[in-house]
């Protein structure tokens, strides 16, 4: 609605058909331009005040190249017209730098279109600043699912969060302690980060988000499932946190098939409900491609796994996730008798985290046979 609501104000201003042609293009770069200060504002913000920035995304497109630290991973993609900035609870005061970090970034996008609208001149620059505008407007609408939070979600609702979903976000440092710990192949410390969180928040949907972290590092999906389950029985339980811990349980309830913890038609039945319903819930779809790949090797799908498990390797930011998702890809060419490749994929996904369980497990399948 605000892409064509943009088109008519365009129209309105550019009378004449040929400068409505010029100014149409100027449309999409002034868009693209808005967003790019939105998310330098992100990046500019995260890095002055102090939140976790897990990950930076340079372009969209084939990938190129990755710089992986545990806690972050920066991708380069073949095409560079985007940037995307992913920011997380950091150091404690948590709310107060997450909200200064949108802050930095809406004053940013408000300013950049500012100036696109003061220096104006010609058809082309009129449709960047009105898409420049437009980017901005989009970014201010207050508005959270599944898939986004928007800065204007985290500007005007961030600090007035409920009791519950505050002491959460407030506990969150330490759950990011245990992932980097994941991330970084240091299970000890990981444990030891959980342990803590326990003793802080024994009850709490961080504490066991965290127990689920820790022991899908170590290869326990069904424990890890009885979890989920938990969270999800929870009442009260928000649709957002509903749909992403339902995405969760959708590649656990595979992985806990695939490792022999869980009857396949049980276990697949729950992966594909998990899958069915977190889409319904507005979770992204392409996001689930690494849960649904994994789904079809078990059941003997074996083509549509490759492709589902090479979409998923191509979209994914998240190094576990890529890891995980290379290992899906060797298993489904192992699958088709194709043990050559299966062995150049593992290679790469050796290469980001060799101690990942499903990684390990492939290799040892893969040397034996």
């Amino acid at each position: 609605m605000l892409a064509v609501a943009s088109v008519i104000v365009v129209a309105a201003l550019e009378r004449a058909p040929g400068s409505i042609l010029l100014a149409l293009p100027g449309l999409v770069v002034g868009a693209l331009i808005g967003l790019a200060a939105l998310q330098l504002g992100v990046l500019a913000g995260g890095l002055a005040l102090g939140p976790r920035i897990p990950r930076i995304v340079i372009g969209v497109g084939a990938r190129l190249h990755d710089w992986s630290t545990p806690g972050r991973t920066i991708t380069l993609r073949a095409v560079p017209i985007m940037l995307s900035v992913t920011v997380g609870p950091g150091r404690a005061p948590v709310r107060p730098r997450i909200w200064g970090t949108y802050l930095v970034s809406a004053i940013l996008g408000i300013a950049v279109t500012a100036v696109l609208i003061a220096v104006e001149s010609g058809p082309f620059w009129l449709g960047g600043a009105v898409g420049c505008a437009a980017a901005v407007v989009l970014a201010l609408v207050p508005r959270r699912d599944a898939a986004v939070t928007s800065t204007g979600w985290v500007l005007f609702r961030y600090l007035r969060l409920d009791p519950r979903e505050a002491a959460e976000i407030d506990a969150a440092p330490l759950v990011a302690a245990v992932t980097k710990a994941v991330q970084a192949g240091d299970l000890p410390a990981a444990r030891a980060a959980c342990e803590a969180l326990e003793q802080l928040q024994p009850d709490k949907q961080s504490s066991a988000m965290a127990r689920v972290i820790v022991l899908e590092a170590h290869g326990r999906y069904a424990e890890a499932m009885q979890l989920v389950l938990g969270m999800l029985a929870e009442p009260g339980l928000p649709q957002r946190d509903f749909a992403l811990i339902t995405a969760g349980l959708a590649g656990l309830a595979a992985a806990a098939v695939e490792a022999g913890q869980l009857e396949p038609e049980l276990g697949l039945g729950w992966a594909e409900r998990a899958i069915t319903d977190a889409e319904q819930l507005a979770y992204p779809s392409y996001k689930l491609n690494g849960a649904k790949a994994l789904v079809e090797v078990l059941r003997g799908n074996v083509s549509k796994a490759i492709t589902l498990a090479n979409s998923a390797i191509a979209l994914g930011n998240d190094a576990l996730g890529r890891a995980d998702d290379l290992a899906t890809l060797a298993r489904a060419h192992m699958a088709a008798g194709d043990n050559a490749t299966a062995r150049l994929t593992l290679v790469e996904a050796e290469r980001i985290a060799p101690w990942w369980p499903r990684v390990a497990q492939i290799r040892a399948r893969l040397d034996v046979s």
